[in-house]
């Protein structure tokens, strides 16, 4: 007879694998793949995602929350061999195949396998993955694509790749304030500024860019049923072994990391650039010298094994128009702060932490100076919008890091401040006056 245990986990962390806790029906199993055990994954995500991921995968926070569950798309897992010269075969599952869809409840948490949605996830039937006590090995995506196809024949891990797509163009509604900071007004026309409200911690985004994810392996990718002939049984209470060649059990800790770099842009009136609001109606990103090809965009495919792209070879600009950005205004002692004025006070009030962000993705890239441009639209109200063009010095964008770039908008020139890289991990660059 054959028993069942269900393993099924998802705390999503930061960066670095948790404790596990499960969920168990009937008994364990007996040794042997007689006794089904279902593949049990902790996703610790190294990724911004956040409530916004209901209609994309730009995502912002350490948890995949979304707000309707039908838009979610959820994690690809896919299984081969240990060799990763074929597919794994599973052991009497709905499965037949390789291709694995996992998803998790609103709060990011609770992932099962599943084979499709009903209108809740409470609905939604678990369909486990039962493993063998045969090795094989787990790589995983998000996110999770149907239509996305594996060749019946493997060579080797790096034939795993997905499509992936930046796109050329696209819009972004800035209404939502993701400054670091924003004024709060209290009672007599004064205030204070706030730390930003927890919900207005998003990326603002073309609403249908992806952000796509891979499994890293930091702590491998071996999986079985945990009961190898001649070998220990796998202890659960021990956490996951997936370094282990002969026994490693039904247990991993998928630590997903960042396939594209994203690029973010602040501005604001830091030289007395106009008494009148002024907004921020666009930014292109776009190579310095026609013919140049460093900055591409459109179709790529990424590797499962290390999320390596290739195949975007589309010369091209990115370009996104921005609804709903009005600039902060740097005032002197004595003005009056409001909503868009601030006064400068030392690094706890400053352009940076007061100004929205726009952020876009692309394909990671190295460049040197005089090799990319931005150009920033403003517009001063009741005026012609006014185009700004800065060539960028050279930096790396890489995957998984936000690079973050400051405009300070002035009378005379657009400058750049500063760069810096911190989760994503931003990465702030020093103001560029305009």
């Amino acid at each position: 007879m054959k028993t069942t245990k269900t393993m099924w986990v998802m705390l999503i962390a930061l960066l670095t694998a948790t404790s596990c806790s499960e969920t168990e029906t009937e008994i364990d199993p007996e040794p042997g793949s007689g006794g089904q055990v279902s593949l049990g994954i902790t996703p610790n995500l190294k990724v911004d995602a956040g409530t916004k991921a209901s209609t994309k995968s730009v995502v912002n926070g350490d948890l995949i929350t979304y707000t309707d569950y039908n838009a979610a798309p959820g994690l690809g897992v896919v299984v081969t061999n240990s060799d990763v010269t074929g597919w794994y075969t599973p052991d009497g599952t709905e499965y037949t195949g390789h291709h694995v869809w996992y998803m998790g409840d609103e709060t990011g948490k609770n992932w099962i396998s599943i084979k499709e949605k009903k209108d809740t996830y409470k609905l939604t039937k678990e369909a486990p993955y039962y493993l063998t006590e045969t090795v094989g090995k787990v790589y995983a995506y998000y996110p999770y694509d149907a239509t996305n196809t594996f060749s019946s024949s493997i060579g080797n891990e790096f034939d795993l790749k997905i499509p992936v797509k930046v796109l050329a163009t696209g819009s972004i509604d800035a209404s939502t304030n993701n400054a670091k900071k924003y004024w709060k007004s209290s009672g007599g026309g004064g205030g204070t500024w706030t730390s930003r409200l927890a919900a207005n911690d998003v990326k603002l985004s073309e609403a249908t860019e992806k952000d796509y994810l891979y499994f890293f392996a930091s702590e491998g990718r071996y999986v079985n049923n945990g009961r190898a002939k001649g070998q220990t049984p796998f202890d659960p209470e021990g956490g996951a072994t997936n370094n282990d060649t002969k026994n490693p059990g039904y247990l991993i800790n998928l630590d997903m990391n960042h396939g594209l770099a994203m690029v973010s842009f602040r501005v604001y009136d830091g030289g007395h650039l106009s008494d009148n609001a002024v907004t921020f109606n666009e930014f292109v990103i776009q190579n310095h010298t026609v013919g140049d090809n460093l900055l591409t965009t459109g179709d790529g495919k990424m590797a499962l094994s290390n999320g390596a792209i290739t195949e975007n070879t589309t010369t091209g600009s990115v370009t996104r128009t921005i609804s709903n950005y009005t600039l902060m205004r740097q005032i002197d002692e004595g003005g009056s702060q409001g909503e868009n004025a601030f006064i400068a006070s030392g690094s706890q009030v400053t352009g940076q932490v007061v100004s929205r962000s726009v952020s876009s993705l692309v394909y990671p890239v190295t460049f040197g100076d005089n090799q990319i441009d931005v150009v920033i639209t403003l517009q001063e109200q009741g005026k012609q919008a006014v185009d700004y063009t800065v060539t960028l010095p050279g930096y790396e964008w890489t995957a998984g890091a936000n690079c973050v770039y400051t405009f300070s908008a002035g009378r005379n020139k657009l400058t750049l401040m500063d760069v810096t890289v911190q989760e994503w991990q931003d990465d702030d660059q020093p103001d560029i006056p305009l």
